[in-house]
């Protein structure tokens, strides 16, 4: 089966984002602030019909005073976990700016379910634990591109 890995639409993957992690709540819940910014970027995985079944985006920020970029709402959904398919989402997006941005640090607020993915994928710890409010415990993780 092959896949397609490209720029999205946040309404691309606006229903993978809610159904994965936003389960149970209001679509608006999967809305972030930074998705009316021009410069967001989105990015999805999609099958042959279309279909979004992994997603992230991508929002210029700053890491200790220096400009970075956040990666915000990665998600996959449960029936293709475990094939590759985030990580190599996760390399397009890291050569993607590793090409077009002089920024060299990409971070995230990563949930626990996560820390294996991001740590086999070369992202290191950058905080303690702390709770984002209805969503659940979270450490700071970064990737030096």
């Amino acid at each position: 089966m092959s896949f397609d890995f490209r720029l999205a639409t946040r309404d691309e993957i606006l229903k993978l984002r809610h159904a994965v992690l936003r389960p149970g709540k209001p679509l608006e819940t999967a809305y972030f602030d930074c998705d009316a910014s021009e410069k967001t970027l989105h990015f999805g995985v999609f099958t042959q019909k279309g279909d979004a079944i992994v997603c992230a985006t991508i929002t210029p920020s700053f890491w200790e005073d220096k400009p970075s970029w956040q990666l915000r709402g990665m998600a996959t959904h449960p029936d293709y976990s475990r094939r590759g398919l985030g990580k190599a989402l996760l390399e397009l997006i890291e050569n993607e700016l590793k090409e077009k941005s002089a920024a060299n640090h990409l971070w995230c607020n990563a949930r626990e379910s996560a820390f294996d993915f991001y740590q086999k994928s070369g992202w290191v710890f950058a905080s303690e634990f702390f709770d984002i409010p209805g969503i659940g415990p979270h450490k700071k993780m970064i990737r030096i591109l």
